[in-house]
């Protein structure tokens, strides 16, 4: 297996987790504005999905 798909794989798993965790700083950075915390978690997991699915797709893979 060529080493950028050692790469990219890692990005599809990676990126969803930092997208959640970067939710939940959101959340805790914010508390004045009483963002709801699984809303906040679930859009950054989504976001770093998309991320990496536009990162594979830039790449040529699928």
């Amino acid at each position: 297996m060529p080493k950028g798909d050692d790469i990219l794989t890692f990005l599809a798993y990676a990126l969803p987790v930092a997208g959640g965790l970067a939710g939940m700083i959101f959340v805790n950075l914010n508390r004045e504005d009483f963002v709801n915390p699984v809303t906040a978690v679930a859009l950054g997991a989504v976001m770093g999905w998309g991320l990496a699915r536009l990162l594979r797709a830039l790449a040529g893979r699928r």
